[in-house]
């Protein structure tokens, strides 16, 4: 190659015993070629480089696409699961509501026609069971605060559980009173003399007649009618041994004319618990059992509280 001030020769030359060929090759054109040479890769360095950074993104975003529709497709299932177990559970909280009411009107503390089925006024709620999953997001939970009342649940199964632990309370005391009421017969026999006016024994005069006497073998059980604690147990002057129960609740009663005693002053005893004899002490006839029931101190028919 011979170089000149503004170009370059070129000699080729195949060997030695060939003709050679000289290019004259200007400096002008091989610095355009190589500025051309250039910016075909700087181009083509651009293109590579935005296609690939599309490609990327949009792979990235697919990725991301993808991702968030497992996560939605999870969390409608999660919230089809939800429904249907709310649907349950609300089921079982009006049954459970209910009873609740049932109990209350069998326990006494309220009146059946007051009962009421559960409810809100204006238009019927819509519940969480009859909403189709897939239009269910946030937007709508915030819009519509009526489309699941947490609150309202919440509230109605504390009020709830309130009133069965009060029914509960009340039953527990109602089956204590219905222990101690005296509702049996306290011994074996047959009414000689029932409550009420009647032609005294001794006296031939009308007289009022505080209980029951009940004819019956020297020696039969006389049983307590109803629980409660034995407050007197001795002689008492026409009534002869006689026995008095507390049953709580304002009951009394008392058993006359005894031939002895089972119990002592102080002694708990339960419905149909041996208290004493059939005897015939104090002023009477013969072996019999003087029986009182009293209320608040005051005498009632012992007829009205004998169930069996």
């Amino acid at each position: 190659m011979r170089q000149k001030s503004k170009s370059y020769s070129v000699v080729i030359m195949s060997d030695a015993l060939t003709s050679s060929k000289e290019f004259v090759v200007s400096k002008k054109l091989i610095r355009n070629a190589l500025l051309a040479v250039s910016l075909l890769i700087l181009v083509f360095g651009f293109v590579v480089f935005d296609y690939l950074t599309k490609y990327i993104g949009i792979s990235t975003d697919n990725k991301e696409n993808i991702v968030l529709k497992e996560e939605k497709k999870e969390n409608l299932e999660q919230i089809a699961s939800l429904t249907k177990d709310l649907k349950l559970y609300e089921s079982r909280f009006i049954n459970m509501k209910k009873k609740v009411d049932k109990f209350m009107v069998i326990a006494g503390l309220t009146s059946a026609y007051k009962i009421e089925d559960m409810g809100i006024g204006g238009s019927t709620p819509t519940l969480l069971s009859e909403v189709n999953p897939s239009i269910i997001n946030t937007e709508n939970i915030k819009n519509k605060p009526d489309l699941i009342d947490s609150n309202k649940i919440n509230k109605d199964s504390i009020r709830t559980e309130k009133d069965l632990g009060f029914i509960l309370n009340v039953i527990k005391d109602k089956k204590k009173h219905l222990a101690a009421t005296p509702s049996i017969w306290p011994s074996k026999g047959y009414i000689a003399s029932t409550y009420g006016y009647r032609t005294h024994p001794f006296t031939g005069k009308r007289d009022f007649h505080n209980g029951l006497d009940i004819s019956s073998q020297l020696g039969n059980d006389v049983l307590a009618t109803g629980g409660g604690f034995v407050v007197i147990a001795e002689p008492r002057g026409f009534m002869g041994k006689m026995i008095i129960i507390d049953h709580g609740y304002g009951y009394t009663t008392r058993y006359g004319h005894l031939a002895d005693y089972n119990v002592k002053e102080g002694d708990v005893v339960k419905r149909g618990q041996v208290i004493g004899y059939i005897g015939n002490t104090g002023r009477s006839t013969g072996p019999h059992l003087h029986y009182e029931v009293r209320l608040h101190g005051t005498t009632h028919n012992p007829l009205d509280f004998i169930l069996d």
